[in-house]
């Protein structure tokens, strides 16, 4: 497994690896024509919010399947707390699934739903009814026991199904796509009670999401998956700042992305020709010679409109988006065609569409993608 799947939830290698809840080995699910899942190494910590993030048909759905017993590997092995369970049905597994439709019972109350899995598992109703309570309360959903489903927001919806797949106690949480129902403003806000909540109770909770706003609000580490593949692993800061490929950098959508050829080293700073220009950049993490072909990155924040930073591209501008505190211009440049992105803290006048600028970055805002 590469180091970045090593690495902690804090994103700090210096500290000691926590403890794997699951641990993904060489998992690979295969159908007639396709690969859902390509040889998935992971291990997933105690107490952590671990996110799959990727595309539609990148095989995070598929992934989550496996571990929760509801699709089996074609090979490879899953352990849960320590115990290796690819043969182990779903309802003996300690985890928790909660569906994007919730699938909750409309002929039911609240509480009925909540209690569900403790009466097929035979608890008495006293012990039921103290321990849905203690859920409720832990919900904010006290004076809503009795109320039928389709009486409740999508948000107490959403309360009641994770209070169901709680109150069995299950070693992990597993949340499928489960926001993507909500409307935009009500996904915020449950963005912020499902990281409250995981802190609150300090459970394991595996998150599935093709939104990079969910994922990087929520979560400890990122898997991001392509292909099915994972193809990086890191805290969303990391992953963030650091991309290891084109493809991440372009579906974080944070990044502008250069290519072209080596051709003098000095240093850690290497100086890379695209064709239309010749830029500096200064990276520590590769290794790069002469004639090597190379890509890097500048995310949209670290370019500049102006010509302060060393490395300076003429064009215009093609849109102005004003987002408040920050706007995003878009901006064709003269010799390439190509356009790039710049985020810039919005100031007292904007530069309008068609205004012709300077664009510019320092040598270190921009990052090699791995070869």
């Amino acid at each position: 497994m590469s180091e970045s799947e090593k690495s902690t939830v804090s994103g700090d290698s210096s500290q000691s690896t926590p403890q794997s809840v699951i641990e993904i080995d060489n998992v690979r699910k295969e159908y007639p024509g396709v690969v859902a899942n390509d040889d998935i190494s992971l291990d997933i910590y105690e107490g952590e919010f671990f996110t799959l993030l990727g595309p539609s048909g990148s095989g995070k759905s598929t992934l989550l399947q496996i571990i929760t017993g509801t699709n089996t590997p074609t090979s490879g092995d899953v352990y849960i707390s320590g115990q290796r369970v690819n043969d182990v049905k779903p309802y003996n597994r300690s985890t928790s699934l909660i569906f994007q439709e919730y699938a909750l019972f409309p002929h039911m109350t609240a509480r009925e739903n909540v209690e569900f899995g403790l009466m097929i598992q035979g608890v008495d109703k006293t012990e039921r009814q103290r321990r849905s309570d203690a859920m409720f309360e832990l919900m904010d959903l006290t004076g809503k026991e009795d109320r039928k489903i389709s009486a409740l927001s999508g948000g107490e919806r959403q309360r009641v199904a994770m209070a169901r797949s709680l109150i069995i106690e299950p070693d992990v949480l597993l949340l499928d796509e489960v926001l993507s129902a909500l409307d935009v403003n009500l996904a915020k806000e449950m963005q912020v009670e499902l990281k409250r909540l995981q802190e609150q109770i300090e459970k394991t909770f595996v998150f599935v999401t093709h939104s990079q706003e969910e994922a990087f609000t929520m979560s400890d580490r990122i898997a991001i998956m392509n292909k099915g593949k994972v193809v990086q692993v890191g805290a969303p800061l990391e992953v963030y700042q650091n991309p290891d490929s084109e493809f991440v950098a372009e579906f974080l959508g944070v990044s502008n992305i250069f290519s072209g050829t080596v051709t003098s080293v000095h240093g850690e700073t290497v100086t890379i020709d695209t064709g239309d220009y010749t830029f500096t950049v200064t990276d520590t993490a590769q290794s790069q010679t002469p004639g090597d072909e190379a890509g890097f990155i500048v995310a949209n924040e670290r370019l500049n409109i102006g010509d302060e930073g060393a490395n300076t591209l003429e064009g215009t501008i093609r849109d102005t988006i004003f987002k408040g505190p920050s706007t995003e211009y878009t901006v064709r440049l003269d010799e390439s065609g190509e356009e790039v992105t710049v985020h810039e803290s919005t100031g007292e006048v904007l530069h309008e569409e068609g205004t012709a600028v300077t664009v510019s970055f320092e040598p270190t805002a921009a990052k090699l993608l791995k070869r």
